[in-house]
């Protein structure tokens, strides 16, 4: 049994919400939540169902709940850090949409301007009609796919570890995919090696339906990294810094992880019958590579730290630390909900750009209280902003949880919205 005294607890508190350069004060009481969450995630990590876990929960500026339990590496036994870092996976996709807005408000380009006006690679894009294998039938579109079809998952792209119907097939047939440990599992041809090689293998893909017809999870957010790049003139990494991260003080944040920092990035595990395996180690880690792709879609790292600054600036409608990163308005449009992801009633949520929005179904199901905007990662990372209440809940870990492991997904997410609505005042 592990002790959690010694290896596993740390009751942490954060500095005032909006602050700058800062580290973590030991001053926050133990809360009934943090007893009950604790013990919870602690008996998580004693069962190998997680390597760790670090939570906090801010509001107006308070340390209202904070926790970390387990380790940076499981078989090492290295209690995980205050700044460990961890591989955001899908929670980079609220940054890109940001960067997208930003580009919006300084008039460099519009949320119904044609994909195919910054990026000629997909000036040709078809709809899958029938058909399998080399011989799918496609349909032409009916309109283009916008920026706005991109922000919000309804362009038709998809992941290749998605489904098996015959356009996710063709992605695994001709490499429309990225190096990652998240991958179908099944053959598939050599990934795209570049971001613009990526968009280019995108343009005679078939999309699933006809642009604007539904929610379709994939490479939206990717593309507009690509058109971030275009539009900017800048790499995505370099726009990203000089935007986000270097007037947010994310300074751990971005696509590789240099020497120096490698030690503090924790191991990536998959769940697996008997327990944790690992998939991606530091020392071998797809994350030391400076010529891996840029995808703004899902190969960030960062820290608790940062990301709290990330969250505050939407939960602060746009502002940080007395700097303007987006306007008010902007943020508020990122919070409105323009269709619905479906799915199980696990995951169908209302979406607006870049954000799952909370309702009345979704804060029933414990999943995410009303009006909070949230995205999650497949390692199990996940967050929510809350403007109405200027609230910011983080939960950080990296653990694959594929099939029917994917109800700790949810026990995960359920356990920081039960303690969140716990502390929070509403």
């Amino acid at each position: 049994m592990v002790n959690r005294r010694a290896m596993l607890g740390a009751i942490l508190s954060f500095p005032a919400l909006g602050g700058g350069s800062r580290t973590w004060a030991k001053s926050a009481p133990l809360s009934d939540a943090s007893e009950s969450l604790h013990r919870q995630l602690s008996a998580m990590v004693d069962k190998r169902e997680i390597p760790n876990a670090i939570v906090l929960v801010v509001q107006d500026g308070q340390p209202l709940l904070s926790v970390r339990v387990g380790y940076s590496d499981v078989e090492a036994k290295v209690p995980v850090a205050d700044d460990a870092i961890f591989r955001l996976y899908s929670m980079t996709k609220p940054i890109t949409s940001v960067a997208i807005l930003m580009l919006v408000e300084q008039g460099r380009l519009s949320l119904g301007d044609p994909v195919e006006q910054y990026l000629p690679e997909l000036s040709a894009l078809r709809v899958y009609k029938s058909g399998a294998d080399e011989r799918l039938e496609t349909s032409a579109l009916t309109r283009s796919v916008t920026i706005e079809d991109l922000l919000l998952h309804r362009s038709g792209m998809s992941y290749e570890f998605m489904g098996n119907t015959p356009v996710h097939c063709y992605y695994r047939r001709h490499g429309v995919s990225r190096s990652t440990a998240v991958a179908s599992g099944a053959d598939q041809a050599a990934p795209a090696r570049t971001l613009d090689e990526l968009v280019a293998r995108l343009g005679p893909a078939p999309l699933l339906h006809q642009p604007g017809e539904r929610f379709s999870y994939g490479f939206s957010t990717t593309v507009l990294g690509a058109v971030v790049e275009h539009v900017s003139g800048e790499k995505l990494d370099q726009f990203l810094h000089r935007h986000i991260f270097d007037p947010l003080a994310m300074r751990d944040t971005g696509f590789v992880v240099d020497e120096a920092r490698l030690p503090r990035l924790v191991t990536n595990y998959v769940a697996a019958e008997g327990g944790l395996q690992p998939v991606d180690r530091p020392g071998l880690s797809e994350y030391r590579d400076t010529g891996r792709l840029l995808d703004g879609g899902g190969g960030l790292v960062s820290t608790m730290e940062d990301y709290r600054h990330f969250a505050e600036m939407l939960a602060n409608r746009g502002h940080w630390n007395g700097r303007h990163i987006l306007k008010a308005s902007s943020v508020d449009a990122m919070f409105t909900p323009r269709l619905r992801t479906g799915g199980s009633s696990q995951e169908d949520t209302p979406f607006g750009y870049g954000l799952a929005i909370g309702d009345a179904e979704t804060e029933a199901r414990g999943l995410l209280p009303v009006g909070a905007g949230s995205w999650g990662g497949s390692a199990n990372s996940f967050f929510f902003a809350d403007p109405a209440h200027r609230a910011v809940a983080i939960l950080m870990t990296n653990v694959l949880t594929p099939g029917s492991f994917s109800a700790r997904t949810y026990a995960l997410r359920r356990m920081l919205t039960s303690a969140t609505l716990t502390v929070i005042r509403r």
